[in-house]
């Protein structure tokens, strides 16, 4: 197929049905520019397409991207993602037709820090999305107004006339000629094939870590909520567990008094039998009396156990509330504190300036200005989300990292091990309690010793 000399820009979007919008690049540019909206995508974060097309609506360029849209249908102002300059330094992909295309995704990004801004495309049977992006193109370029060479079909070749002076090759060097270019093909298209292949490896492993890496993340918030609220519980239930003592002490000291009564009664019925039934009337009276004071008793504190019960929802509920109206209070003071300081960072940021942060573990991590009240505010909480771990899970890790020494305790004083153990370089993958234990110098641990072999190496 000739080439072209004729290329295009187009943008498709993308839902969980397949493509779903397609326009121009200059169309997609109006809307981040803020002139116009996108209904349809408020809300939400979209999948979306850069295609460079040549003058045969053939994909010779693609970088997958998402972007973000408010609930208004605007699109994220701080959105800065070079489409075009990493469609020119992107490496190559799949044959969409006119030879492999520049492609720029999240497995194979050429600016790393735009690495979280891209998608990686599926490549199922039935799913593939470079064949939905190549038939999109195709059926729908020239209505959306892609530039187009005047002669679409490759012009037909004519067989060769043989003149006076040329010679016909000889059968033997043809068939020869025809081998080598057959073989030549073959090996270009089996390592287009291959390379393929190791893309959708790629995508496949990149698909599974982030799974594996979220999960981990949700069970690790899962286990400290319930952490957070079994120790709560059981603050009440040892509070209710100390009241019911002291209830149980004051009913205990009630049956003592009166067994004591009943025991002065029964002595003063004995010394005066001759009063006979009188006396028996008053005993009986009293008893009945007594009872009745008891139980009145046991009414008025089983309503005391139950108000102060209240008491202890209500102060927590109270406790709570007091806490949200603090922290939004501290959060509209920084706001209001920050605002001339959020104001120059935009205007640095509108102004192509990227601020970027390292850390441990989440690398060179890029801060839209908005986000740049929040990272100052708490910088190892912003890391630790980029890692997909907890902040304390962060600390420990970054603990480990700085210093990967054994942490058991040995001897009488409990005093650490603090013989170097192989480092985990990776936050998700840290397990505090094994990842910072040597297993080969503690007498807590298995022996092993393949870790002394690692770390004379090391």
């Amino acid at each position: 197929m000739s080439s072209s000399a004729v290329t295009s820009e187009a943008i498709l979007f993308f839902d969980h049905r397949g493509i779903s919008k397609s326009m121009l690049y200059s169309d997609f540019e109006a809307i981040l520019d803020g002139m116009v909206g996108v209904p349809e995508f408020a809300d939400k974060e979209v999948r979306g397409a850069y295609c460079v097309v040549n003058g045969q609506l053939k994909v010779r360029g693609l970088v997958l991207f998402t972007i973000d849209f408010d609930e208004d249908g605007m699109a994220d102002t701080t959105w800065n993602v070079p489409l075009r300059h990493l469609v020119e330094h992107a490496a190559q992909g799949p044959d969409m037709g006119a030879g492999p295309v520049r492609l720029a995704c999240r497995s194979q990004c050429p600016v790393a820090w735009h690495q979280d801004q891209l998608w990686d495309p599926g490549m199922k049977p039935g799913a593939n999305d470079f064949i939905a992006i190549r038939d999109t193109i195709y059926d729908r370029g020239s209505k959306m107004g892609l530039e187009l060479d005047d002669d679409m079909e490759p012009p037909s070749i004519a067989p060769p006339v043989l003149g006076a002076q040329e010679v016909p090759a000889a059968p033997a060097v043809k068939a020869d000629e025809e081998a080598r270019k057959k073989d030549d093909e073959e090996r270009v298209r089996l390592a287009r094939i291959i390379k393929e292949l190791r893309l959708r490896v790629q995508t496949l492993e990149n698909s599974q870590s982030e799974e594996a890496a979220k999960l981990r993340y949700s069970a690790q918030q899962k286990e400290e909520i319930l952490n957070a609220q079994i120790e709560k519980v059981m603050g009440q239930f040892k509070a209710l567990k100390s009241q019911n003592g002291a209830l149980r002490e004051q009913n205990e000291s009630l049956k003592a008094q009166v067994l004591s009564l009943n025991q002065s009664l029964e002595e003063q019925s004995r010394r005066s039998e001759n009063q006979g039934s009188e006396l028996e009337v008053l005993t009986e009276q009293y008893k009945l009396a007594l009872e009745q004071r008891l139980e009145e008793e046991r009414a008025r504190l089983a309503e005391q156990i139950h108000a102060k019960e209240m008491d202890v929802l209500n102060r927590d509920d109270l406790i709570g509330e007091l806490r949200e109206e603090v922290t939004a209070l501290k959060r509209n003071q920084a706001k209001e504190a920050n605002s001339g300081a959020q104001k120059v960072l935009e205007k640095l940021e509108e102004l192509g300036l990227s601020f970027i942060a390292f850390h441990p573990g989440a690398g060179h991590i890029s801060i839209p200005a908005n986000q740049i009240a929040g990272y100052m505010e708490n910088p190892v909480a912003f890391a630790a989300r980029k890692c997909l771990v907890t902040e304390d899970h962060y600390r420990a890790w970054l603990a480990h990292y700085e210093n990967p020494v054994c942490q058991v305790g040995i001897g009488q004083d409990g005093q650490a091990c603090g013989k170097r153990v192989i480092r985990v370089e990776v936050p998700n993958q840290f397990k505090p309690g094994v990842s910072d234990c040597n297993a080969n110098r503690c007498p807590n641990c298995r022996n092993d010793s393949a870790i002394d072999n690692v770390l004379r190496f090391r």
